[in-house]
């Protein structure tokens, strides 16, 4: 599974980064990535799950 490069900061709209490293052995559902979005600032840990196929966290 791939974590999603980035989905749009529910703050301030603004696109989040991956700031997390891609594991030796690929992403496993349950593993934490870590996003901030640049233009605000505000840091994201999105837990993945399998079959994710939405635009960012959940709120």
């Amino acid at each position: 599974m791939e974590a999603p490069p980035g989905f749009t900061c529910v703050d301030c709209g603004g696109r989040t980064r991956l700031l997390s490293y891609r594991p030796e052995d690929g992403w496993e559902p349950g593993d934490v990535v870590a996003y901030r979005c640049p233009d605000c600032g505000e840091r994201f840990d999105v837990v993945l799950e399998a079959g994710d196929d939405h635009d960012g966290p959940r709120t």
